[in-house]
């Protein structure tokens, strides 16, 4: 093998960057300098002054002083360290710099696919960067609606994204999100920055929408679900925030339904709605952090939207939903 191909090889397998070259992007409305490159990010001219940077030296096996240590992840000190083994490791620190380090023990393959690497990277490791710069990332799938930027939630396979991509696909309003997307607290008004833009769809509700798996990249933790990036179909622009949904199931027989909901109600809506809240509560005070859920839940309006589970019934479950979003216009766009 010859000098430059051993290299090549090393800097794949271990943690020297494959040249001196920095890219830059947007995101989250932050300004990002990375020695990685980032194809699922919008590039911006190169800036003198990022909010964070990305750099890939060597990181420590476990984090110095940390208070919190569970499996994969170790907090303390407005620093978090996530290991994913067989992928990188991540050290954040002080909601400015990402710190990656790609020499992890590994299984027969001893190089990491590049896009499971970016994968944490722009998931975990970036959401807990937001939580340490003390702002509210939520895990949405929003939209931008003739009657402003409504975002849907609720737990894992409440379906979310694909009620998101149903919108975006039927009524033609552009995604602002699909993952996380984050409300700054000192905002007056609750603009939602959108995060990369892709969306993360089940088998069948590809299938339902007409769009082939051939070529998507497969989830990792889930094989029938597929992530799709639609750089085009985003809105890679800050809105305020008009409407929070929480997504639950109808049970057998029962109609769809749309219900406001306010007060305490509203508030445990927004506070099961952060992203990673485990590190919420290890970087925001929790007095802080009841207090910031409590205000966004009082300037946006809340609702409950209970539907039939069964697909090829979207069309008519939805019914109840558009209906209120086209009733939340304002009068002079109608």
């Amino acid at each position: 093998m010859s000098g430059r191909a051993a290299s090549m090889q090393d800097e794949r397998r271990g943690n020297v960057p494959a040249s001196d070259a920095r890219y830059y992007y947007h995101t989250y409305g932050l300004k990002i300098e990375s020695r990685l490159e980032l194809p699922e990010l919008p590039v911006i001219a190169p800036c003198d002054q990022p909010d964070v940077v990305i750099e890939t030296p060597g990181v420590a096996d476990q984090l110095d002083d940390a208070t919190f240590r569970k499996g994969w992840l170790e907090m303390g000190d407005d620093r978090c360290q996530i290991t994913i083994e067989g992928i990188a490791r991540y050290r954040v620190e002080h909601g400015q710099r990402i710190l990656l380090d790609r020499r992890v023990p590994r299984g027969v393959d001893p190089v990491a696919d590049p896009g499971d690497i970016r994968l944490f990277l722009l998931g975990s490791a970036l959401g807990g960067l937001l939580h340490q710069r003390h702002w509210l990332p939520l895990h949405v799938s929003a939209l931008k609606t003739p009657g402003g930027v409504w975002a849907f939630t609720g737990h894992s396979g409440a379906g979310k994204s694909t009620i998101g991509a149903w919108l975006h696909y039927t009524q033609g309003w552009p995604l602002v999100t699909d993952d996380v997307a984050v409300i700054k607290p000192h905002e007056e008004v609750p603009y939602l920055h959108p995060g990369p833009p892709r969306v993360k769809l089940w088998k069948d509700a590809l299938a339902a929408l007409g769009i082939q798996t051939e070529g998507l990249v497969r989830d990792l933790t889930r094989e029938d679900k597929y992530h799709l990036m639609l750089n085009k179909g985003f809105q890679d622009h800050p809105y305020p925030l008009k409407a929070l949904v929480m997504l639950e199931r109808a049970e057998e027989g029962e109609a769809a339904s749309l219900q406001r909901i306010t007060g305490v109600e509203a508030f445990k809506s927004v506070m099961a709605t952060l992203y990673r809240p485990e590190m919420g509560t290890e970087f925001h005070s929790p007095q802080g952090l009841m207090r910031e859920c409590t205000k966004l839940a009082g300037k946006i309006e809340v609702y409950r939207f209970r539907r039939p589970w069964s697909l090829e019934d979207m069309n008519t479950s939805i019914e109840p939903l558009l209906e209120r979003i086209m009733q939340s216009q304002d009068p002079g766009e109608r």
